[in-house]
């Protein structure tokens, strides 16, 4: 993937190509759908975020700036539909689960095993620290564009960042990682 490449690509879509549009999607809908499923942790709901990542993208693509990077607007676009997902289903939830882990012995565990814990662990972060946290670094997106995709300030993003980032450590040092 070439950055010059997806700009043109962006700018066929402006202009209505339904061709530049479908090898967009190509490009990023398994790294959306990694990001969204991440998120939400649920198939369906990760299906939903992503095509309505490609829908907005078909809808509001005047909106992207061409000096800007496809990749962060995409995953700026989905993360804000996850992130407003998640704050659905907080407003519906009566009573949030505890925090459960499966106990594991640390020198059994195998590369899977290790990545299956840190997913629990993060997804069973506070919101905001999980979407940072993914965005920032699982992701690798820069602090600035967190911040845009959160609509959170750069300090907020920081601050949660932060508080991911010990809880995770404090998660995985209870198991001896």
């Amino acid at each position: 993937m070439n950055a010059n490449d997806d700009i043109e690509l962006m700018r066929q879509v402006r202009q209505g190509s339904e061709a530049a549009l479908r090898e967009l999607v190509e490009r990023y809908r398994v790294r959306l759908y990694r990001l969204a499923y991440n998120l939400l942790d649920d198939h369906a709901s990760a299906d939903d975020a992503v095509q309505e990542t490609f829908i907005r993208l078909w809808q509001q693509a005047r909106r992207f700036r061409p000096g800007s990077s496809v990749s962060s607007w995409l995953c700026t676009v989905c993360a804000r539909r996850c992130y407003d997902e998640l704050r659905r289903r907080r407003r519906h939830l009566e009573a949030v689960a505890p925090f459960v882990l499966d106990a594991v012995r640390p020198d059994a565990l195998e590369a899977d095993e290790l990545m299956s814990l840190l997913q629990r662990v993060v997804a069973n972060l506070p919101t905001k620290q999980r979407v940072v946290y993914q965005l920032r670094e699982i992701e690798q997106m820069d602090t600035d564009e967190v911040a845009a995709a959160t609509r959170l300030s750069v300090d907020q993003v920081k601050a949660n960042l932060y508080l991911a980032r010990n809880t995770v450590r404090e998660k995985l040092k209870q198991y001896g990682i």
